[in-house]
């Protein structure tokens, strides 16, 4: 037996972006350094220990392009969904679950579902709190295995409403006024401090050779951050040869605001400002224009799709398909708040899929095979860049990789009747799910080894989420809701014509 050395072999298993039987990887330390099939590897290896077997599906390691890391969706924490504006107003009022345990949580889940690097925007208790959570936050992805790329967010305007604050202050019940303007005043950190803060952070933990973390900018949405902050983002990231993340025209309240403020699209003012270049990554983009898709893929955008999310809150179905046609890189995120809630990325892939192919003979649609390179090497791109060597299988890459229970997604489909081999993807989205999931491994070690996490026990991480619950404080919920949807509601009235 070599030290160091394992070879993993699957009867099916993409490849390179393309699906061939009896697969093996010879991998040493964290590196796959040899594909071939398992009779040649073991031939010219025949120390090395094997592990696998021809009823598995082995596929790179699944990457999640955008996400909160809340460990429990909202609902569980007794916020229900509604309209995304009304929604965020709410997340004040969570229970606040310790970062470390909250990640470690997260990582469990996002580990058993074949997810091995998440793309993290980080939700602080509060400002004042932002950069002592998230070494926390941190520690708890390592200790769950997970590859993160963490991006701490800031906001500098429209906090409570888009445009008009005070006047919708004042429209308010005289009781919730003094809340209200709480709520709309001014966040507690400027832009040079959240700057300093970034900067630590990448100076202590950015792995810009083994991808292990990733510290990236986020100034939090376009209709949140003032131009000083998108380009002070933009400048710090290029300066230090890393990423941001937005999120972007989510709701149609946000393309709104877009026409009403400068009489153009988001995307195109962002593109005047200097904003758009292959450093970014947006978040959504479901209310996008017909000619977005051109600039971003001229520009080399990244768009990170979350189709649970966008249903859940009432935003609408993104056009991920004409993205995808143009050459938009496109990832897909769970956005903390599958249709299930239960981060099953395996449905959101399904979901993805269904969603990206709508109705008429002259649409354009989505390819099985586009979803899972949005699954896999272009979400590792809006992820961590088009540099990094994950999210295929091949030599000299890292060893990030997911084994399925093949046998189990088949079922009774029997050999005579089964599809061709390039029906596998279409039939493998349509029918597997995270309890498909067998074995996961980053970086060369294995994380979940027969459905069981390698590193964390189960029943203790439950123990500990419950108690943590038990002793958490949550503040007054919002009341309101009624009055930012009457407010939205003039909205719809008034609707600035596009172009």
């Amino acid at each position: 037996m070599t030290e160091g050395r394992q070879i993993v072999h699957a009867g099916l298993g993409l490849v390179d972006e393309g699906l061939q039987r009896d697969v093996a990887l010879m991998i040493e330390g964290a590196t796959i350094v040899e594909v071939s099939g398992r009779g040649a590897l073991v031939s010219k290896h025949p120390d090395v220990p094997v592990l696998g077997g021809d009823e598995l599906l082995l596929m790179p390691g699944f990457v999640n392009s955008h996400d909160h890391g809340r460990a429990l969706g909202t609902v569980a924490l007794g916020l229900p969904d509604d309209m995304l504006e009304v929604w965020l107003a709410g997340l004040g009022s969570l229970p606040r679950i310790p970062p470390r345990l909250a990640a470690e949580y997260e990582g469990w889940q996002l580990i058993r579902s074949g997810v091995t690097s998440v793309a993290h925007s980080h939700n602080p208790a509060s400002l004042a709190t932002l950069f002592q959570e998230i070494p926390e936050t941190l520690a708890g992805y390592r200790r769950a295995g997970l590859r993160v790329a963490m991006f701490p967010p800031l906001l500098d305007q429209n906090t409570l409403v888009y445009l008009d604050e005070e006047n919708f202050i004042e429209s308010l019940p005289a009781d919730l006024r003094n809340a209200a303007r709480a709520r709309a005043g001014k966040p507690g950190m400027d832009l040079r401090e959240w700057l300093d803060g970034l900067q630590d952070l990448h100076d202590r933990y950015h792995d810009a050779r083994n991808y292990r973390v990733h510290i990236q900018a986020s100034p939090v949405g376009g209709q949140w951050a003032s131009d000083s902050l998108i380009l002070g983002a933009t400048d710090w990231a290029r300066a230090n040869n890393t990423r941001v993340q937005m999120h972007m025209l989510e709701s149609p309240y946000q393309r709104d605001y877009a026409w009403r403020t400068w009489g153009r699209g988001f995307i195109e003012q962002l593109d005047r400002l200097g904003a758009l270049g292959d450093w970014l990554t947006l978040a959504h983009m479901v209310w996008s224009e017909a000619d977005d898709p051109a600039l971003l893929a001229a520009r080399n955008v990244s768009v990170a799709h979350n189709p649970s999310s966008n249903l859940r809150l009432r935003s609408g179905i993104a056009p991920i398909a004409p993205f995808n046609k143009e050459g938009v890189n496109v990832g897909i995120g769970m956005d903390g708040h599958t249709l299930d809630d239960d981060q099953d990325y395996l449905r959101e892939m399904r979901l993805a899929f269904t969603l990206g192919n709508q109705p008429g003979a002259g649409s354009v649609g989505l390819s099985p095979g586009d979803v899972l390179k949005m699954a896999t090497r272009s979400g590792a791109i809006a992820t961590f860049g088009r540099d990094v060597p994950l999210g295929a299988l091949r030599p000299g890459w890292l060893a990030d990789l997911v084994l399925l229970d093949w046998r189990a997604v088949r079922g009774c489909a029997l050999p005579a009747h089964f599809p061709a081999d390039s029906h596998i993807p279409e039939f493998l989205l349509r029918r597997a799910t995270r309890r498909h999931v067998q074995h996961v491994m980053v970086h060369g070690e294995w994380l979940m080894r027969d459905g069981h996490h390698t590193r964390l026990e189960e029943n203790g991480l439950h123990a500990a989420m419950r108690e943590a619950l038990e002793c958490s404080v949550s503040s007054s919920p919002h009341r309101l809701g009624q009055h930012l949807n009457r407010f939205y509601a003039a909205w719809e009235k008034d609707r600035p014509q596009a172009g």
